[in-house]
């Protein structure tokens, strides 16, 4: 019967029926952005070489693999379901799931472990050539999409500055001749959408990598952040409401702002943290690897015998660390509770190689340079998005002030001016007998038919949907947890409600000092 199942999962073209269920099942299921599983599967293939340096066997290996938390995972527990319940050895149940998966870069990455395993060559080195092949190779991708997202951030101020010149001119265009309101609306629509389509292709340009827990949040900072969030929205989308139709869209979209700021303003400060114990973490691992295997100790000792000034963001938590290593704590709560007290994504992913490495037999010393090599490759690619970001997120909201200023502006001079111009003509026709209702003198007829309502509506629809789509990007940009995100809206929100608020009573106040008659 074995023999029959092998013979029938080499040929592509197999029913899944033939197969055990769950691999039925798995080998249908595709990875929902590549990008994400390639920095996934670099994670696994490390971890992989950690345990097998540790010299466990290829059924633990793989066992552990398919117990992981990643994206990659599916894949690797496919090879151990084929090799467990068919029987079938490791070369052969990798080469299987290679040949039916069409994601490139998992599919090659199997078929070599498959030629590795066959051969007979020690696993330890195979994984850890290819940890650092992979590791290489990742840094080459992300350098090239930084180039790519640096050049498209670019254009997207561009296409931002656009836009609104693009609304501003075609407002300003209904001054000089009569325009329809369809095209009016659909050179917005056609301005917007490009802008929007830009912001779309930034995302997809965009490295997709996890910086808080994919676990959950775990951190106090990021648990009162989810807790103020659930605590002030509710409330605030209430008053939004009724703020709107009392006092209109500008004080509302203020207190939306409001709203938003507190747990942004803490996830913000969350992510710089994560940044700083990330440097630390890549450190931490290497020095304890070294300290432990040159004193032939435990981890708990070794850790005992680093000096934390010069881990500063760390020293708190490895400080807590150490005094529930001591007070008899089992090892693994008390490194899982360290993990959760950071908040990190990459500080749980590598404490799972280093720790279980460690913990599984391995030398401390190589798998602590393992590991501190993947965390501080990380971190250095994290430095080069932070600079792009840094100077992007600067720029986008001075750009957004500016431009909704600039529209909010030239529609209320427009209404004031209409007004203004209406008066003028009926006091005009009230002192002259047989006046007409226009000034066709002065080509200024088209004011006649303005329909400042709608221009109105345009404009606000134009700057709400402006918002969201700078706020997405700027996120994007960034990076992080969406509850981050909610940083970036909040200070947009709060930009757009106040030229709302405020730009109409200024324009007011200078068109009325301009119009004064000496």
């Amino acid at each position: 019967m074995l023999g029959v199942a092998s013979r029938v999962l080499r040929r592509k073209e197999t029913s899944t029926s033939d197969i055990p269920q769950e691999v039925a099942r798995s080998l249908q299921k595709k990875a929902t952005d590549d990008r994400q599983l390639y920095f996934d599967l670099l994670m696994q293939v490390q971890y992989m070489a950690s345990m097998a340096m540790a010299k466990v066997s290829r059924d633990i290996l793989f066992e552990k693999a398919s117990e992981m938390n990643l994206t990659s995972t599916p894949y690797f527990k496919d090879v151990q379901t084929l090799a467990s319940k068919l029987g079938l050895d490791y070369a052969k149940a990798c080469t299987m799931v290679a040949e039916r998966t069409d994601k490139w870069d998992i599919s090659q990455f199997l078929l070599r472990t498959a030629g590795s395993l066959a051969s007979g060559e020690d696993e330890g080195v195979f994984l850890s050539r290819e940890a650092e092949v992979l590791a290489e190779q990742y840094n080459e991708k992300y350098g090239r999409d930084m180039e790519s997202l640096k050049k498209w951030t670019d254009a997207y101020t561009a296409l931002v500055v656009s836009v609104g010149l693009i609304i501003v001119i075609s407002i300003i265009s209904m001054m000089i001749y009569e325009v329809s309101t369809i095209f009016l609306m659909a050179v917005s629509f056609t301005a917007v959408s490009a802008m929007s389509l830009g912001g779309w292709i930034i995302y997809l340009s965009t490295p997709k990598e996890a910086f808080v827990r994919t676990a959950g949040l775990s951190s106090p900072t990021q648990k009162r952040a989810m807790s103020i969030f659930k605590l002030l929205m509710p409330p605030a989308a209430a008053l939004a409401a009724l703020v709107a139709i009392t006092y209109g869209l500008g004080p509302a979209l203020v207190v939306i702002s409001l709203a938003l700021m507190p747990s942004g303003f803490l996830m913000s400060k969350d992510a710089r943290a994560i940044a700083r114990r990330d440097v630390d973490m890549a450190v931490l691992v290497r020095i304890l690897g070294g300290i432990t295997s040159a004193i032939g100790t435990t981890l708990n000792e070794g850790l005992s015998r680093i000096d934390l000034r010069s881990m500063k963001a760390l020293e708190p938590d490895i400080r807590k660390l150490e005094l529930r290593l001591n007070a008899g704590i089992k090892s693994s709560l008390c490194w899982q509770r360290f993990v959760e007290d950071s908040g990190s994504e990459l500080i749980d992913r590598t404490t799972q190689i280093f720790v279980d490495g460690v913990t599984a037999g391995g030398d401390a010393d190589d798998i602590g340079s393992g590991a501190s090599s993947f965390a501080q490759k990380i971190v250095l690619l994290r430095e080069k998005r932070s600079l792009v970001a840094g100077s992007f997120g600067y720029l986008v909201p001075l750009l957004h002030a500016s431009i909704v200023g600039l529209m909010v502006f030239i529609v209320n001079v427009l209404g004031l001016f209409t007004t203004q111009l209406n008066n003028v003509v009926t006091e005009t026709a009230d002192g002259v007998e047989g006046a007409s209702g226009s000034i066709p003198s002065l080509g200024l007829s088209s004011f006649s038919t303005l329909d400042l309502d709608f221009l109105n509506v345009l404009i606000t629809s134009v700057v709400l949907i402006m918002t969201i789509a700078n706020g997405f990007v700027m996120s994007v940009v960034s990076g992080g947890h969406w509850l981050k995100m909610t940083y970036s809206f909040a200070i947009l929100t709060l930009i757009s409600g106040l030229m709302i608020a405020v730009i109409p009573g200024l324009s007011e106040s200078i068109f009325a000092t301009i119009a004064e008659r000496p």
